[in-house]
């Protein structure tokens, strides 16, 4: 389990997980919400979508990277944690009337998340 600690990136789990999760409530809001009532209107955007898509990686790709650096066990764990934090998440309705906030810190956090698990899988 020291392993996880030296070996890998904590950091780009952690990101990966908070875009992951905000960005499903993003899509909650979205699909809850067509006419853009309640919701900021920087998740109707088109580019929002993109960015929407683009962080589907984060649904797996926490799970694959520590079972890469542990054992295919911690990386089931760790993807039963996630998807835990993802339904607590969607009950509690992350960021509230913050969501746009949350929405742009996760369009930065994901790519940097991205950066840091291929570098340390590649290293």
């Amino acid at each position: 389990m020291s392993e996880l600690f030296t070996n890998t990136s904590l950091l780009s789990v952690a990101l990966m997980v908070y875009a992951g999760n905000v960005m499903v409530e993003a899509l909650r809001r979205d699909l809850i919400d067509p006419r853009g009532v309640c919701t900021p209107l920087i998740i109707k955007s088109k580019l929002a979508a993109w960015f929407m898509f683009a962080s589907i990686p984060c649904a797996f790709l926490p799970a694959l990277y520590i079972t890469y650096s542990l054992d295919w066990k911690y990386g089931l764990i760790s993807w039963i944690i996630q998807i835990i934090g993802a339904v607590i998440t969607i009950i509690l309705g992350l960021g509230g009337r913050f969501i746009a906030f949350h929405f742009m810190a996760a369009c930065i956090a994901f790519p940097v998340g991205y950066y840091l698990c291929i570098a340390n899988m590649v290293a």
